[in-house]
């Protein structure tokens, strides 16, 4: 709320300020990470990218997850059954279920 006051009052962007914030902070704090070649430059990219207005709004990354999702799932559901995914089984869940006795049941006294 503080922030959309300033800006109104001072006339500025809302997007134009949140840029140039991150762009002054990759500046002045990226020298103090340890980042190799490949990934200064990707970077560097991020950086061109929303100088030049290219970026995505977080509704659009949460849209473009949920339509990765959903091709997965659909995905899934075509492949034959004897071809499922190799993912392998979370072997926690089988922990908790052994562990875990069934409402009502307990162990047997010897």
């Amino acid at each position: 709320m503080a922030f959309t006051t300033i800006c109104n009052e001072k006339g500025y962007s809302k997007t134009g300020k949140i840029r140039e914030f991150i762009r002054n902070m990759a500046k002045t704090e990226m020298a103090e990470v340890g980042l190799s070649a490949g990934e200064w430059k990707k970077v560097r990219e991020g950086i061109y990218e929303i100088e030049r207005g290219e970026y995505g709004t977080f509704e659009e990354m949460k849209g473009e997850l949920a339509r990765k999702k959903l091709a997965n799932k659909q995905s899934r559901q075509r492949s034959p059954a004897g071809h499922r995914s190799t993912r392998p089984e979370d072997p926690r869940k089988n922990l908790e279920s052994a562990r875990k006795p069934s409402k009502g049941s307990f162990p047997k006294e010897r």
